[in-house]
């Protein structure tokens, strides 16, 4: 008989992917506005100290946009995932025996049967905790964890959009020191 516990390990484990994700993404975006608007205006044979305003003033704009998007696109899936585990919670509330069904024919699905099914299904609903929290990864495959915090995720995509921003017009930062001094 399988037993319910604690995990064995205590390596530490990646909670929140949206960070990389945010990270690539304003990196990768930051990369190529401040290319794009480099080729565009040095292809206009103006002086780097142009060109160099001209990215800046697109890095920020740019970088202010992303976040603001971030931001929204993070608030409502986080409302999203909020209310699928509200509906969630009212089905355990007031549809118990539909809901205890399903905990019994997810672990049937994964090989348990007779006395031990049984036990893991009155072990996880004894708990609504962990009643829902089974039913939100094993039934609805959702993590609210992984979606990350609104703000964190807006200020990640301004940070690496502006410092990819930096890469394409560190030529022309260059070129200004070199012809000043």
């Amino acid at each position: 008989m399988k037993e319910i516990s604690e995990p064995r390990h205590a390596e530490p484990h990646i909670g929140e992917s949206s960070v990389i994700r945010d990270f690539v993404f304003g990196f990768g975006d930051g990369i190529n506005t401040s290319l794009g608007i480099a080729a565009g205006v040095g292809g206009a044979n103006v002086s780097s100290d142009i060109i160099i305003l001209a990215a800046l003033v697109g890095m920020f704009t740019g970088a202010k946009a992303m976040a603001v998007q971030n931001y929204l696109a993070v608030k409502s899936h986080r409302q999203l995932l909020e209310s699928e585990i509200a509906r969630e919670k009212w089905e355990i509330e007031n549809k118990a025996d539909i809901e205890r069904q399903e905990i019994e024919d997810i672990y049937k699905a994964k090989g348990f049967s007779g006395k031990e099914l049984e036990m893991i299904v009155n072990k996880i609903t004894s708990d609504k905790k962990v009643w829902l929290d089974t039913m939100l990864t094993e039934e609805l495959r959702l993590n609210v964890d992984v979606v990350g915090s609104p703000l964190k995720s807006a200020l990640i995509m301004f940070v690496s959009f502006l410092v990819g921003g930096m890469l394409p017009i560190i030529p022309f930062f260059l070129v200004v020191v070199i012809v000043h001094f």
